[in-house]
């Protein structure tokens, strides 16, 4: 009986053998025959896809068969498509992000090459807004998962942006505090070091290596295609330093053959309403010019800018009177003026007999003088100058150089592969210079896949290391410190139902600090979009975000003015979650149009930190970098972004937030560090109560609970432009009560505490300008920055600058 079962059994399984292999041939000639016939069916047809308005070609657009939408294809880098359809008549839609979509019917022969070109018309301009930031594949605004703020060139012309914080001054959530970036108070304040607003430009970043902060002057404004804010936690993208959100200046390659762009422009800053602070004798001048000229040779693409500008400064030196006992060098007047000098190229070559593939190489050097106030002289006559021994004047050179390649394969798919050698160097008078080398790499994988939904995939590989050399950070025992950083990120989006985006990523971080700390982090991010009708899409994302402390946090060692830093080579990365929900509306006013956009939102950190002041070493106080707790932050805002005609001559752009947030530790009694006082004294137990101001609410330091901004411009027959600009700041509420502390006459006596009762509510600065365009070329401009000479303060112990009057010419060729 058994061996009759397995007899069954052999001649089943031979059976079974022989239909799976006969099964397997006919499969395969099957599908031998479906290619053949699929081959023999199907022409081809070719073209290209360009911009009707400047007949340039348009990478990255897409052709799809409406009676198949699974068959379709992308342009490469030079605007070419190639796609299969049998011979006959087919409808065809060509799409791109922030045009007009074009649909045609083609008739398809079977023995030649077909051809058809698309020719594309742009969208209304507040309609047609497409960014890239947000998911690192381009997007229309309406679509993202996160908030997205958007400066365009307009805006930074239009304010005579010689530093580039001008303009980002009128983004809603946003604050540049002292050269320290917050959104949506996601952090405070800590003298220029460690950002937790990862800025980029062309999406690497570009903050410097030992410090970790953005010098805003290097940043080319002449050249600037789009600023892209991105808020809330976005480090599966950008990695470290993306806490709280990314700031990415996007360059420009030329779009027409040539074109030519100068501003120049010349002004002053007023005498402050506190004669007695004013500092200088005659005008306190300030000049400058931006240039760029972009050309396109054949298969070559060129753009060459700088700028150079001069700032007398309305902060003056210290003086030492001999009423406080501090040392330092004496500065002269003329010594604090700001010179600098600010030279950029973009350069692309198309390779003619390589469809999609373009490589090149884009730079940026800058060199100048500068100056740093830590703290002013004191609250009255002194405001407008520096505290003995607290300014620094520095002699410095920056540089990066950055190579790419790009290839946009025949079948849509996008690899890029951009490096940077970022390069700082500073002198300063003090004796405590610094330089550091940023070598930063980075491969880059995207595709949209047609025949699965249009899923987007994007990956990448990321690499980095930072060599810095200064006396500034031998806190470690050494002056030369290295921090590598390796990465590697996958990002998912997928449309549904043609309403529904979804969108998944992750991301892996690994640190290594002088060969010997390593860390690894893994970090996530999600989110929905879902249009709820043509113009109302509903959002909602959970991001997180990572951040390693610079060589400067740990290391760092220095002193000035008496006030020391101390190091902490055992201070630990900061880590944050933010979840989002949202509502952008789209609107239209007869011909004017934009968005009206509402999110909540919350976020929460760990190991937060800040700068210390306490008695760290007996009978020396001073500052350190130390982790302070967990916190967190909540709020709600509510921003309009709007642009069109509300006559038939007259043209009006307006942008406008409203940001609340509420930044608020966990645990305010929980011990952080403990001081080390002389021998037979008690040690104090720091917490988040006993060294703050005002614990109201158990508010954060450094932060505005209320933020409201609002730009508006009218133009007369593109001829003649009025506008206006407004910023409210709410009372800065909480500060270290150390500046209170030491607000003594033997001590530092700056007049803080007294200065911050008298002007305890909030400020509101105006701005105001008028430009009249001559002809086609030429246009003059009239501004005014703080246009009512308020005196006031964001950063405590810092003054803002009074009124300023500047005259503007622009030309265009």
């Amino acid at each position: 009986m058994e061996n009759s079962l397995n007899s069954d059994k052999s001649l089943a399984n031979r059976m079974l053998e022989r239909i799976s292999s006969k099964g397997i041939v006919l499969l395969l000639l099957s599908n031998f025959l479906i290619f053949i016939c699929d081959a023999q069916d199907k022409s081809s047809l070719q073209g290209l896809i360009l911009d009707a308005a400047k007949n340039q070609p348009l990478p990255g657009a897409l052709v799809i068969n409406l009676s198949d939408k699974s068959n379709g294809a992308v342009a490469d880098g030079d605007g070419k498509y190639v796609m299969k359809l049998v011979p006959g008549r087919h409808k065809l839609v060509c799409s791109f992000l922030g045009m007009k979509s074009d649909t045609a019917e083609v008739v398809i022969e079977a023995t030649i090459t077909n051809q058809h070109n698309f020719k594309l018309e742009l969208l209304p301009a507040e309609m047609g807004l497409v960014v890239v930031s947000a998911s690192k594949y381009e997007q229309r605004l309406d679509e993202v998962i996160v908030s997205v703020q958007i400066i365009q060139p307009r805006l930074i012309e239009s304010k005579n942006t010689v530093n580039i914080k001008s303009a980002l001054e009128q983004s809603p959530g946003l604050i540049i505090l002292d050269e320290e970036p917050q959104i949506r108070g996601g952090s405070g304040f800590s003298f220029g070091v460690g950002s937790r607003v990862a800025t980029l430009i062309d999406g690497l970043p570009i903050l410097t290596g030992d410090a970790g902060r953005t010098d805003w002057a290097f940043i080319p404004t002449e050249n600037i295609e789009q600023i892209e804010i991105v808020e809330g936690a976005s480090s599966v993208l950008y990695g470290s330093s993306a806490l709280s959100g990314t700031i990415n200046f996007r360059t420009k390659f030329p779009t027409e053959n040539s074109s030519t762009y100068i501003r120049t422009y010349t002004g002053f800053y007023s005498t402050p309403k506190n004669k007695e602070a004013k500092w200088w004798d005659g005008n306190a001048n300030f000049s400058g010019l931006n240039f760029s000229h972009g050309m396109k040779r054949k298969q070559d693409d060129l753009v060459i800018g700088g700028q150079f500008n001069y700032d007398h400064n309305y902060i003056g030196p210290y003086i030492l009177d001999g009423s406080i006992p501090i040392k330092a060098d004496t500065i002269d007047n003329s010594d604090v003026a700001n010179r600098s000098g600010r030279l950029n190229i973009n350069y692309r070559h198309r390779f003619a007999r390589i469809n999609g593939l373009s490589a090149g190489i884009n730079g940026n050097i800058m060199t100048g003088k500068s100056n740093f106030s830590l703290v002013w002289g004191n609250d009255t006559n002194g405001i407008y100058r520096a505290f003995p021994g607290t300014m620094t004047l520095t002699e410095f050179t920056a540089f990066y150089v950055d190579p790419f390649v790009v290839y946009f394969t025949p079948g849509g798919a996008k690899h890029s592969i951009r490096g940077r050698w970022y390069k700082t160097h500073n002198n300063n008078n003090n004796g405590q210079g610094n330089s550091a080398n940023v070598y930063l790499g980075n491969y880059e994988f995207g595709k949209s896949f047609l025949k699965i939904g249009g899923l987007n995939v994007t990956g990448g590989l990321y690499v980095s290391e930072t060599n810095s050399e200064a006396e500034l950070y031998s806190g470690g025992g050494s002056p030369s410190n290295t921090l590598r950083n390796r990465a590697a990120y996958l990002q998912l989006g997928q449309k549904f139902f043609r309403k529904l985006h979804v969108m998944a990523g992750v991301r892996g971080e690994y640190f290594d600090m002088n060969g010997g700390e390593e860390t690894f982090k893994p970090v996530f991010r999600s989110g929905i979009n879902l249009a709820l009708t043509k113009s109302t899409n509903l959002r909602a994302s959970y991001g997180q975000g990572y951040r390693y402390p610079t060589i400067a946090e740990k290391f760092i060692v220095t002193t000035t003015g008496g006030i020391y830093v101390f190091p902490n080579p055992d201070v630990r990365p900061e880590s944050s979650w933010s979840v989002e929900a949202g509502l952008k509306q789209g609107f239209k006013i007869g011909n004017f149009m934009g968005y009206l956009d509402f999110a909540v939102f919350q976020q929460e950190y760990r190991n937060t930190i800040e700068y210390v002041y306490a008695l760290w070493e007996p009978d020396s106080a001073g500052f350190k970098f130390v982790n302070t707790g967990n916190t967190q932050v909540k709020g709600y805002e509510l921003s309009i972004l709007g642009n069109g005609k509300i006559s038939s001559k007259i043209e009006v752009n307006l942008l406008l937030g409203y940001t609340y947030v509420l930044p608020q530790t966990k645990n305010p009694d929980e011990v952080f560090a403990t001081d080390n006082p002389a021998d037979g004294f008690i040690p104090t137990e720091l917490t988040y109560s006993n060294t703050s101001t005002d614990t109201t609410d158990n508010i954060l330091k450094y932060r505005f609970r209320h933020l409201f901004k609002a730009d508006v411009e009218a133009t007369y027959k593109k001829k003649f432009s009025i506008g206006c600009s407004m910023r409210y700041y709410s009372f800065m509420e909480n500060i270290d009560k150390t500046f209170y502390d030491l607000d003594e006459p033997y001590l530092l006596p700056t007049g803080i505490k007294e200065y911050r009762k008298e002007n305890n509510s909030g400020t509101t600065v105006f701005d105001a300008r008028i430009s009249y365009r001559l002809n086609e070329h030429f246009a003059v401009a009239f501004i005014s920055n703080n246009i009512a000479n308020l005196e006031y303060s964001l950063r405590p112990l810092k003054i803002e600058a009074p009124r300023t009057l500047i005259l503007q010419v622009t030309a265009r060729f």
